[in-house]
């Protein structure tokens, strides 16, 4: 049977046809979020063990741009601000940097706001859930994400030695085998490969 005669069926009793999918059992939306919890987790530890001060989920209503930071952090001995979009999956390329763009713009309002001094400088980045899904869009979109010039082992080498300036960043977290697809080891990151 397909959908479509399940929704002419539908139609001819006057009702709705919803398809669900789910994942193993659970809603799909669940594990999307459960992924993205855990690479969030993962990106607070690696900051923290780092010698960042990292807040998360950081609301924000300033003059029509409102929404919620997953990860802003904050350097002591740097004065630098990162604010870090986290990914589990990557969707609508354009509005995931659109919306990393209005976050760093916003930076120096986050830090008053979490009682931190002026920064020097404010660093966006893109932490992305390890994928051969996400990779494969990324490869796909070289010139939007083009923006991204320290990658993988040199984004990492950044957020533990900080400058005072730096391009955006972007790395992938590896979650462990218990997440369907993912690589074993929580705590290893793979270098980007360049695109192309």
């Amino acid at each position: 049977m397909t959908i479509g005669l399940l929704a002419r069926l539908a139609n001819a009793l006057d009702g709705s046809l919803v398809v669900e999918v789910r994942w193993q059992g659970a809603e799909l939306d669940r594990l999307v979020d459960r992924a993205h919890a855990a690479t969030q987790e993962a990106v607070v530890g690696r900051l923290r063990a780092s010698g960042w001060i990292a807040h998360v989920e950081v609301s924000f209503n300033h003059y029509g741009d409102r929404g919620r930071c997953d990860v802003v952090a904050w350097h002591p001995g740097m004065q630098v601000v990162l604010v870090v979009e986290v990914k589990s999956r990557v969707g609508d390329v354009q509005a995931t940097l659109g919306a990393l763009d209005v976050k760093r713009r916003l930076g120096g309002i986050l830090a008053k706001q979490l009682g931190w001094p002026e920064p020097t400088v404010v660093v966006a980045a893109l932490a992305l859930t390890e994928a051969r899904t996400t990779r494969r869009v990324l490869t796909r979109h070289p010139s939007l994400f083009g923006r991204f010039a320290l990658r993988g082992r040199a984004a990492l080498s950044w957020l533990r030695r900080p400058s005072g300036a730096a391009a955006d960043l972007l790395w992938f977290e590896v979650l462990p085998d218990s997440f369907e697809g993912r690589t074993k080891g929580a705590d290893r990151v793979r270098a980007d490969r360049p695109a192309g």
